[in-house]
């Protein structure tokens, strides 16, 4: 309930403690301020003050107003900033840094649907290894960001989490390609073009080839994954990928993701990261709530 006219005058004359006092706070006639108490003690047919010579007093009906009042107030306080979050949910800026492998189709699916239904909202998305990314976030340079892998610092919050097990991609003409998945000594002398070490995905794929003892040969090394996957669609090289970085060319017949029979690749994950230091908007909560609910959809798809 919104706060009456009545209603406010009756609370800061008694919080004042005299229809003089409140007049001057309010910057209005005293007169004004005592037509509107006379009429609550007209309407409730009771007597809210004694007057003395020491101010006015609260009579017990008048304390049990008051403590209507004063609850009322509160409410009014948390109903305004319920709706001024609400209204900031439709305007604003959210910044995201993100590995390469997200601009494929997760991240532009989900600015699709926040333009739809938050058009207000503007993404500002800046791709980066993983590492600068850990360190925009750190840095309160950007709002929320994706990384391969789990969250490496203690100063940021894990917000989400999809399993993305690192696929051998080729090209559908590979000798590899009719496998229904791959183990580390398939891949024995395999030619390849792969990401650079700042790369999550080269970094889990170059420990389990060491434990494995297998060596792939390096024909090719790139900071671009579109790069690799352009590459491997038209030659025989092979390369590495969430199967989410590569779902276009998968869909579209021009690469064929094998997944892997290797505990380290197969528990590889995208995780959602925030700074644990930094306040988040309404906006940047709404986003990250879209981000999660995808990764959970494209986990449970």
């Amino acid at each position: 309930m919104i706060e009456s006219t009545a209603i406010r005058y009756f609370r800061v004359v008694t919080e004042s403690g005299s229809i003089k006092q409140a007049a001057a706070a309010l910057r209005i006639a005293p007169s004004a301020i005592s037509r509107q108490v006379q009429g609550l003690e007209e309407e409730l047919a009771v007597k809210l003050f004694e007057r003395g010579a020491r101010g006015m007093n609260l009579t017990d009906a008048g304390h049990v107003l008051y403590r209507y009042a004063v609850e009322n107030r509160s409410q009014l306080d948390g109903l305004r900033s319920q709706v001024e979050e609400f209204a900031s949910l439709r305007r604003g800026q959210v910044k995201i840094a993100t590995v390469e492998g997200m601009l494929s189709s997760f991240l532009p699916n989900s600015f699709v649907d926040l333009s739809q239904q938050y058009p207000g909202i503007a993404l500002s998305v800046t791709a980066v290894g993983a590492r600068d990314v850990v360190e925009m976030v750190s840095q309160n340079e950007v709002d929320l960001g994706l990384i391969f892998g789990r969250a490496p610092r203690r100063d940021l919050i894990e917000l989400g989490r999809m399993r993305q097990p690192v696929c051998l991609i080729v090209a559908p003409t590979h000798p590899l390609a009719g496998q229904n998945s791959y183990g580390m000594k398939d891949l024995a002398g395999l030619r390849v073009i792969l990401p650079d070490p700042s790369f999550g995905i080269r970094q889990e794929l170059d420990k389990s080839c060491a434990q494995a003892n297998v060596r792939l040969e390096m024909c090719s090394e790139t900071n671009s994954l579109a790069f690799t996957q352009t590459v491997a669609a038209r030659t025989d090289l092979a390369t590495f990928l969430p199967m989410v970085s590569a779902t276009a060319a998968i869909n579209a017949g021009t690469l064929v993701a094998i997944p892997p029979r290797d505990r380290r690749l197969e528990s590889t994950q995208v995780t959602l990261v925030q700074s644990a230091a930094r306040m988040a908007s309404p906006s940047t909560r709404l986003v990250a709530e879209m981000l999660v609910a995808q990764m959970k959809d494209n986990e449970e798809g």
